[in-house]
This record gives structure tokens, C-alpha cells and sequence, in this order.
């Protein structure tokens, strides 16, 4: 499909979005939950979403006005999307990206931009990025290869240390605590491809803060929450809102996290994970331009979600408030270690007699071990109280085989 023959169409979408005022058609590329809970959102404004994704049973499937079946790693299903939507956004980073910048130069609008997600989808630009505006971020070696492992290593003098995938690694995925002996004597590396290798930061939190940016320039971020991980799967398993913070940390946490989005010049919502370490010093960890696992209680716990927020953003209206109407816990539910296939949530009876329970599943047709299923967000009059409820929750609840 060459730009001139879709030029028309495009011209005539930003027309009609005119005329529909608050009403266009909204592209979500890719149809996982993420695209899944922003539809939810989009259908109480009556808007209209269209997915492109490869599988057919996706997620976001059975509530998209239509579902454009095709990878968003080819060309076409991307520009079969940009055909029949008036603004395009995205649930997933691992995008082929070089349709979505010609998209945006024919006239497409997409928020965030291609131009971020480029430097999202490698790491190395990311750190690169935040080390060239003065953004706090863990010393690091862009390196290819034993030698350049090696190299990198001596030079920062380090014993421990964090190696990651330059490009494709997602939930724990193409990231890993390394040992400096295991390359130094033992030429041990976990990855062949390129990679970032950074000093490991012993802190004290892992928080996310979710920022949120229009066109017209007005920020403003989420309330910061604190994120337990998973310590084989490095995934989080829990989330705790608001963050424990004082006032000088919490101030300094969100001006950071602030600064990268601007310096991005960046539009939508955008996810900032910082590690504060043992001298009460921010580092930014990555960042992720799109609705963020750090930000699914927003849906109970604030006064705008983070998909109301993007939508909002999408649709030229005012922000949203992001104060928290109670404070929350977050657990995630990840498949059992020990099978693959049908399952069900056992513990639905005893956990929902509880109040300020809500229990999101996905829509997953299959259990893999640690795949994200679904997540439940507990609401309590205070942090202690719903981090003693979810506790319980935890205890009675679990994915199951589903036996058939």
C-alpha cells in the first residue's frame, strides 16, 4: 500500500473527527488486556475500538467494535488499522514500527508518537535518552559480545550487576542479575545479542509512577505505588498505593518521573519505574509509553483510571483527577508453576464476602506458569488494612487446573 493511495482516507478520518467532535474511532494496536481494560473505558463514552492482533481469541477480542486479525509485526494489518481509525494508540511495545512512522507522516494521528516508542523498544537509546537530559538513571555499558561483557565489567569495577536484552525482553524476560566471576573466570553470559549491562542498585523501593500528558502540555502523575516482584520471574506479584513517602521524596519522585515525559515531548500515558536506593537517591529504572500492570487498581482506587486517562488524552479532553479515593493493594494473578491449559480461579465464594474486593480476569483461555491471568485490587480505609485484607485474599484464593 503506497502513502499517496491512503493519503485520501486519512484526510478523510481527521475530517470526520472533526465533524464527530468527541466522537472518532479509536485504533488499538495489539488486544491484550491492556487493550482489553482501555475498551472497557472507551464503551462507557460510546466510543467505537478497532484491534489488530494475530490471535483471534485475544483478549480485547469480544469487546472491540471489530478485530483486524494480522501481526503487528507486518505491515499491513498496521495499515489496514490506520485505514478505518481516526486516532491509533497501543497496548504493547514490540510493534513493527516502520509503518507506524510513515502512518503519522501521511497524517495519522497516533499517541504516543513512533518517535518514543523507538527509543522504548531499545533499551540502549532508553538509557542513553535519560543519561543525555540529566536524568537519574544507574551507571551502564551498551555491549555486544565476551569481550565487550568483559570490558564493561572492569571498567565500572562491578561484582554484581544487571544484564539486559537491548530489544524484545517483556516481563522479566531478557533481564538478569549477573555475577561478575561468571564472565570474568567462567565466560558465562546469558545473552549473545546486543545488551545493556548496569550497575546493580541495592535499594530500598521499586516504585511506579504512571504520568499522564495531553496535547496541549498539561501533566499531572498518578499517585507513586510500590511494586513487589517475583525474585525467579521478576515479575510483580503485588502493588501497594499510595507509596510510603515523605513529602521531600515523594516530591523529587514525581518531578523525575515528570521530566522524563517532557523531555520526551511525550503525548498519551507513561509508566516511570525508579528504584530508590540506600542513600534515599532516585534512579530510573525504564519507562513504558502505554497503561502499565503499575496502574490497574487505578480503575477502583482513583477518581479517573489510567484508561480513562488515555482516553481523555485521546479524545482532546481535560485530564482527569488522579487522587486516590481510598487506598488500595494489587495482586496479580499468575499461572500455577506446575501446569499449562484450562483453569479456573477457586477461591471466588469466600474472597468477594470481603468488601472492597474487585476481581478482574482476562479473558485467557489458557494457563501458562507466571502468565498474567488477571489481577484483584482490594480497597481499605488505610494502607495497613488493605495490605491485611490482601493478605487473606491471597491465602484464599489461587488459579486452578481446570480438571475436564
Amino acid at each position: 500500500m503506497t502513502l499517496c493511495k491512503s493519503f485520501a482516507s486519512f484526510a478523510g478520518a481527521q475530517m470526520r473527527f472533526e465533524i464527530m467532535k468527541y466522537k472518532p474511532v479509536i485504533g488499538v494496536i495489539g488486544g491484550g488486556q491492556l487493550g482489553r481494560m482501555f475498551i472497557e473505558e472507551a464503551l462507557r463514552y460510546n466510543i467505537e475500538c478497532i484491534i489488530v492482533d494475530a490471535d483471534k481469541d485475544c483478549p480485547a477480542s469480544v469487546i472491540a467494535h471489530d478485530h483486524i486479525v494480522g501481526s503487528i509485526a507486518e505491515e499491513g494489518p498496521l495499515w489496514r488499522l490506520g485505514e478505518v481509525a481516526d486516532v491509533l494508540t497501543y497496548e504493547i511495545e514490540h510493534i513493527f514500527i516502520k509503518p507506524l512512522f510513515e502512518l503519522e507522516k501521511a497524517g495519522k494521528t497516533l499517541i504516543p508518537s513512533p518517535r518514543i516508542l523507538e527509543i522504548v523498544q531499545d533499551k540502549g537509546l532508553q538509557k542513553q535518552f535519560y543519561r543525555d537530559n540529566g536524568i537519574p538513571t544507574a551507571a551502564f555499558q551498551v555491549v555486544e559480545g565476551l569481550d565487550e561483557w568483559k570490558t564493561a565489567i572492569k571498567t565500572f569495577g562491578w561484582k554484581k550487576f544487571v544484564a539486559k536484552l537491548r530489544k524484545d525482553g517483556y516481563d522479566g524476560k531478557g533481564v538478569q542479575i549477573m555475577d561478575a566471576n561468571e564472565v570474568l573466570k567462567k565466560n558465562v553470559i546469558p545473552f549473545t545479542a546486543p545488551a545493556v549491562l548496569e550497575a546493580f542498585v541495592a535499594c530500598k523501593k521499586e516504585v511506579s509512577i504512571i504520568v499522564a500528558r495531553n496535547k496541549k502540555g498539561d501533566i499531572t502523575c498518578f499517585p507513586p505505588v510500590e511494586m513487589e516482584f517475583d525474585p525467579v520471574a521478576n515479575l510483580v506479584t503485588l502493588l501497594v498505593c499510595p507509596a510510603k513517602l515523605n513529602k521531600k521524596l515523594l516530591q523529587k519522585a514525581n518531578e523525575i518521573a515528570m521530566k522524563v515525559v517532557e523531555r520526551m515531548q511525550g503525548v498519551g500515558i507513561f509508566a516511570i519505574e525508579l528504584f530508590l536506593d540506600q542513600s534515599d537517591q532516585w534512579f530510573v529504572n525504564e519507562m513504558a509509553p502505554r497503561p502499565h500492570n503499575s496502574g490497574h487498581h487505578t480503575i477502583e482506587a482513583c477518581y479517573t483510571s489510567q484508561y480513562e486517562q488515555l482516553l481523555r488524552i485521546l479524545l482532546g479532553l481535560p485530564l482527569g483527577d488522579t487522587s486516590v479515593i481510598k487506598p488500595a493493594v494489587m495482586i496479580n494473578l499468575l499461572g500455577a508453576p506446575d501446569f499449562s491449559g484450562p483453569y479456573f480461579l477457586d477461591g471466588y465464594d469466600e474472597i468477594l464476602k470481603l468488601p472492597g474486593v474487585y476481581v478482574h480476569l482476562y479473558g485467557k483461555k489458557e494457563s501458562k506458569p507466571m502468565r498474567k491471568l488477571g489481577h484483584i485490587t482490594i480497597l481499605g480505609e488505610t494502607v495497613k488494612a488493605a495490605r491485611k485484607k490482601a493478605k487473606w485474599v491471597q491465602s484464599h484464593c489461587s488459579i486452578r487446573k481446570l480438571k475436564q
